[in-house]
């Protein structure tokens, strides 16, 4: 259940990317990465957003990945696009170029929206 979920906000795909973060993280650590007896206590934790790291035979890269995708604010989670962009996701996935292309682009709009 996603932060959003929880404080019955609207919620997107983003919703889908933090429970996709949870199952990677879960097959990574062998436990979900956040643990209650309770519904009351488990969306206490998630809000907390604390949760610990995913053992250090993992990648750096992966650890960030997850962190990415269990961002409490769903503006700063990663996106579908955001993952299929990500190096080693684009050495495994064939990805449609003018995706990427349309990705990228409007990346470069929201950076140069921020500055």
């Amino acid at each position: 259940m996603s932060p959003e979920q929880i404080n019955e906000q609207r919620y997107n795909e983003k919703s889908d990317i933090w429970s996709l973060g949870c199952i990677i993280y879960e097959m990574a650590a062998l436990r979900p990465p956040f643990k209650a007896q309770n519904h009351l206590s488990l969306a206490m934790k998630i809000k907390a957003g604390k949760y610990d790291r995913i053992p250090s035979q993992y990648s750096e890269d992966l650890w960030q990945t997850i962190q990415w995708m269990l961002s409490l604010n769903q503006e700063n989670r990663a996106s579908v696009e955001d993952l299929i962009l990500l190096p080693r996701v684009q050495q495994i996935l064939p990805v449609n170029s003018k995706l990427r292309s349309s990705t990228e682009s409007e990346k470069a709009k929201q950076l140069k929206q921020r500055e």
